[in-house]
């Protein structure tokens, strides 16, 4: 922005006002070789007027340019930590799902050998079935009734 020269006093200290207010906005969100960008600054108007040291009113009254300037720089702040909130939450929803990856490999896993042991069971019953059948039958065939012979010419 180029410099202007002010006519009147009022315009002057309006002048100075405004450069230091973008010096401050420089300042806070690290555009300025003073200070590097600080993660935990906030960009608050009242954040503004402290660093530059004027009334929070002359901002609000006089200066809605620098708001404007403000309200940008607040906005290209939230984009970031908005990706990193959202990468964040893609890198948790990674580890849910290798998790469920994992249990559904062990479950896989533990199904297969319930399902081999069900199978080997249901073997054992057959056979189990077949003897008891075997056995039965020579049961009955020892408890008919033995024809007995008489010994009588």
């Amino acid at each position: 922005m180029p410099k202007t020269t002010a006519k009147n006093p009022h315009d002057r200290r309006m002048q100075a006002t405004a450069e230091k207010l973008r010096a401050a906005l420089a300042r806070l969100t690290g555009r300025s070789a003073e200070y590097p960008a600080a993660p935990t600054r906030r960009l608050t108007v009242a954040a503004l007027a402290r660093e530059a040291r004027v009334g929070r009113n002359a901002i609000y009254a006089n200066h809605r340019d620098i708001l404007d300037d403000l309200a940008r720089a607040l906005q290209r702040q939230r984009v970031p930590s908005r990706i990193a909130t959202i990468a964040d939450k893609v890198a948790e929803q990674r580890v849910v799902i290798d998790d469920m990856q994992r249990q559904i490999r062990q479950l896989a896993t533990e199904n297969a050998g319930l399902m081999r042991r069900a199978i080997e069971a249901e073997r054992w019953a057959e056979r189990a079935e077949r003897r008891s059948a075997q056995l039965t039958r020579e049961i009955d065939a020892h408890r008919r009734p033995a024809i007995l012979r008489s010994t009588q010419p």
